[in-house]
């Protein structure tokens, strides 16, 4: 039944107030984390300047907001799963955290002993070395996590692209081997009735679809090795599959066909009122969209991520035919068509929602979370890595009598010119190393304070 003949059918020309019971399945909490775990993201350098961990930041923070949750970065770039192993206590115990992610890999089988072409004998042995080593040290540490109350959640290594054409020098192979540490974790998983997420298959059945249209095609950097925005974004979604169940934002139907019966899920409808042109409502959800830049483009047509986890759906039955403005707080969102809301629309492809901004909000303060997080880092870097030998005096003085050494026996080689400025970074970090974590609990404390939905008022207006 339309507005127009329902109101026909009662001859009433004013409002109708509705105080119906509503269908309202509110949507279950987390799975895998509750509020007060903190979380620890061990890894290499996908893991140290990545954005995977800031993509599922801002997931928990807006679709479960009254889960706080704290995240810390414990990622060193160039490291293995045996540099883990040393850094273990002092770098990802030292926050006493409920889970840690762990993810290596991609430095452990040593990319250089992998190339195009036909390998020598002793480049063989290397190669199995390298295997043998990794899988030694990987086993360490899932004896570690064992011993522990710690959760983990292993990670195999994602792709090396040794698959598109674009120029730069393949490590051809290096992907196989990947894969075979993939499958290693996979049973260590298995074997202490562990969670594990697989990137590696799911990034390659990609690659492998893709490239078929364009052999220039990557989900990884120019580099081969460090995925970018979609990557991440790629890498995000597989966690948040194999961790979550999918899920709505939140989800409205009117059915002005049956008595205006609601239903909702993950949200509450109350002061329903019907008229001819009108139908207006107050409306409290549950959890925020998760918002986006244009740097998700193309990871949102590589994945499902908006059918699965990110649908906020606005349903009305019956309308009569023609558009109906969408207003939400007085704020004019979008023009639909009566047959666009009998299908259901997904609010969360309008960037123009207050509960949208609310969400970018959040986004910006994981963001600015990330970046100091990152800056944290500096310091661990150049400690574990490159001070892990060093045994004078504790002072900053000798310690850098020390780097200083440690650049000059690698002078001339490609990465030097990182780690000089990364040594730079250590000191201009150390004295700053106390306000940088205030700032990281301050920013932690208002995502927590600023990203709980708040009711509001929605309107359909009759064009």
């Amino acid at each position: 039944m339309s507005i127009r003949s329902f109101f026909a059918s009662f001859c009433i020309f004013g409002f109708i107030f509705f105080n119906l019971q509503e269908l309202n399945a509110q949507q279950k909490t987390s799975k895998t984390f509750k509020s007060g775990d903190t979380v620890c993201f061990l890894g290499d350098s996908i893991t140290h300047g990545g954005q995977f961990h800031e993509f599922l930041q801002l997931f928990y923070a807006t679709r479960y907001p009254n889960i706080a949750l704290t995240f810390f970065n414990c990622g060193i770039s160039g490291d293995n799963a045996e540099g883990m192993s040393y850094r273990f206590k002092d770098d990802v115990l030292m926050h006493n955290p409920s889970h840690v992610f762990f993810m290596t890999g991609m430095n452990d089988v040593i990319r250089t002993l992998y190339f195009e072409g036909q390998a020598s004998d002793e480049v063989i042995i290397k190669r199995k070395n390298a295997l043998a080593v990794y899988k030694q040290n990987t086993d360490i540490l899932a004896s570690i996590f064992g011993a522990s109350q710690i959760t983990p959640i292993y990670l195999t290594p994602p792709i090396y692209d040794q698959y598109s054409k674009i120029e730069k020098e393949n490590n051809f192979g290096c992907n196989d081997a990947l894969i075979e540490c993939s499958n290693h974790i996979k049973s260590i998983a298995n074997q202490y009735d562990a969670t594990v997420v697989d990137l590696n298959t799911p990034m390659k059945k990609i690659m492998d679809r893709e490239l078929k249209n364009d052999s220039l095609f990557t989900i990884i950097g120019q580099d081969r090795v460090h995925p970018k925005t979609t990557g991440h974004f790629i890498m995000f979604h597989e966690i948040l599959s194999t961790l979550e169940t999918p899920s709505v934002v939140a989800q409205i139907l009117i059915n002005l066909n049956q008595n205006n019966r609601i239903k909702t899920t993950n949200c509450s409808v109350n002061e329903l009122q019907v008229s001819k042109e009108n139908i207006l409502f107050n409306c409290q959800e549950n959890s925020l969209p998760f918002p986006f830049t244009k740097a998700f483009d193309t990871a949102l047509r590589l994945v499902p991520f908006q059918k699965k986890f990110n649908q906020e759906i606005l349903q009305v039955i019956g309308l009569d035919k023609g558009s109906y403005d969408l207003f939400i707080q007085d704020k004019l969102i979008n023009t639909f068509s009566a047959k666009q809301l009998n299908e259901g629309v997904n609010l969360s492809n309008e960037f123009n929602t207050p509960q949208y901004i609310q969400a970018k909000e959040i986004m910006n303060l994981c963001q600015e979370y990330r970046k100091t997080g990152y800056q944290l880092r500096a310091v661990p870097f150049i400690a574990f890595k490159y001070l892990r030998d060093y045994n004078g005096p504790d002072t900053l003085k000798n310690k850098k009598i020390f780097l200083d050494n440690q650049l000059k026996k690698i002078e001339g080689q490609p990465f030097y010119n990182y780690i000089k400025k990364s040594v730079h970074k250590y000191y201009q970090t150390l004295p700053i190393l106390d306000s940088l974590k205030t700032r990281l609990n301050q920013i932690e404390h208002t995502i927590y304070k600023k990203n709980k939905p708040r009711a509001m008022n929605w309107s359909i207006v009759r064009r």
